[in-house]
């Protein structure tokens, strides 16, 4: 049950640009939970925001600067990204942004934050989720 949120500078990727990049990223993150792409359950619950700042409102060591960064932050269930699941998690979305804005030279061209939310503390719909619960509904086999 992932949530992704990605950040981006006004105008840095048009709409078809934005849908093709929170697929991917939608789809880099069920692959490090370890759900299966084709499972209904799990496409249903990653959920995706993407958040244009206005031109001139994202700023690096105090200067705004024409190519902004993108901030990209995966919440997960605690427990649901192992450490080696997280490293590559983070390979993926560092290939997946260089090949929608390219390298920016000499500094980075994006951030990725990897936040948990702790066991208990997921809920929707007046309930609360525990992380087996949603692996079930993921169809994500666990060990």
């Amino acid at each position: 049950m992932p949530l992704i949120q990605v950040t981006a500078p006004q105008g840095a990727l048009n709409t078809t640009e934005q849908d093709a990049l929170v697929s991917r990223l939608s789809d880099a993150v069920l692959t490090a939970e370890g759900a299966p792409l084709t499972s209904p359950g799990a496409q249903s619950l990653v959920w995706a925001y993407y958040n244009e700042q206005p031109k001139g409102s994202i700023y690096i060591g105090g200067k705004n600067l024409e190519q902004s960064p993108l901030r990209i932050a995966i919440t997960t269930p605690q427990g649901a990204l192992t450490d080696t699941a997280r490293h590559s998690l983070v390979a993926d979305i560092g290939a997946i942004i260089d090949q929608f804005i390219g390298v920016y030279e000499g500094r980075l061209n994006h951030w990725a934050m990897l936040y948990e939310v702790s066991e208990g503390s997921w809920g929707g719909a007046g309930q609360v989720f525990p992380l087996a619960d949603i692996q079930a509904v993921m169809k994500i086999k666990t060990s």
